[in-house]
């Protein structure tokens, strides 16, 4: 009997200790719970600031080529000035030997601006899919969903890369078809897409998808390394048509 009630106090005891477990498993779930939700609250408020920075970091780049570009104006109508006065002066001369290193340094700064815009917008797919990314790190095998997202992104770079370098390449024939005549665009700006690529992307293996993303990276950074020794063309024959370079990256953004 002494053995029964023993038994029947040892038994209380656990379901007590297990009871106790148990709303203590129930306390840690909801704290995970808050915890998952408040994370996600700060990983989409994150994600609004990152969309911010990039729009407002787009605003500078264009405030500062439009400066740039009023810059370069003023510069060439100075010179234009002191050319049409016809003076010999030394002093004459030197002004305008002053200004068009002046205008030459603003042309540069004006190329570099352009780049960095272009690099922003190769770089958007990045960070619009920063967990992505990070997720693959950690997964040898990302799923299909983990992977095509990005790989849409990457391509509509792509397809501005191609209509950027259209436009300059457009710009330079319509100047000087020989401006380009060294310089010859990779197979990727050449190479047309099916229509349905998207729909096409639903039906490949993960490992097919890598090899399409790897693909896309480097069509990509070689249609951005054309892009770059066009701009540097127009930078060194023909400045003079630089605004109309930032209008034809306006108009492919």
């Amino acid at each position: 009997m002494v053995i029964c009630v023993c038994l029947h106090a040892q038994m209380a005891e656990l379901l007590a200790a297990m009871e106790k477990v148990k709303q203590e498993l129930e306390s840690m779930k909801a704290k995970l719970s808050s915890t998952q939700q408040s994370l996600a609250e700060k990983e989409a408020h994150l994600t609004t600031l990152r969309a911010e920075r990039r729009k407002h970091l787009e605003e500078v780049l264009e405030m500062k080529q439009e400066a740039l570009l009023a810059a370069i104006s003023e510069k060439d109508a100075n010179i234009a000035l002191l050319e049409l006065s016809s003076s010999k002066k030394k002093t004459t001369q030197d002004e305008v030997a002053l200004l068009k290193r002046e205008k030459d340094r603003l042309v540069h700064q004006l190329k570099q601006q352009t780049q960095n815009r272009m690099k922003l917008i190769a770089d958007n797919y990045e960070d619009d899919h920063l967990k992505a990314s990070n997720s693959d790190q950690t997964n040898h095998k990302p799923s299909p969903d983990q992977i095509i997202p990005p790989l849409i992104d990457l391509n509509q770079n792509r397809s501005k890369l191609k209509l950027y370098i259209s436009h300059l390449t457009a710009l330079c024939h319509e100047r000087d078809p020989h401006i380009l005549q060294d310089l010859a665009p990779p197979s990727a700006y050449h190479r047309s897409q099916q229509d349905a690529w998207e729909e096409e992307l639903q039906k490949m293996s993960p490992e097919q998808l890598e090899s399409e993303l790897e693909q896309c990276e480097r069509e990509s950074a070689e249609l951005q390394e054309y892009a770059n020794s066009v701009l540097q063309q127009i930078a060194d024959h023909c400045p003079d048509i630089l605004e109309q370079v930032v209008n034809a990256l306006e108009e492919s953004c």
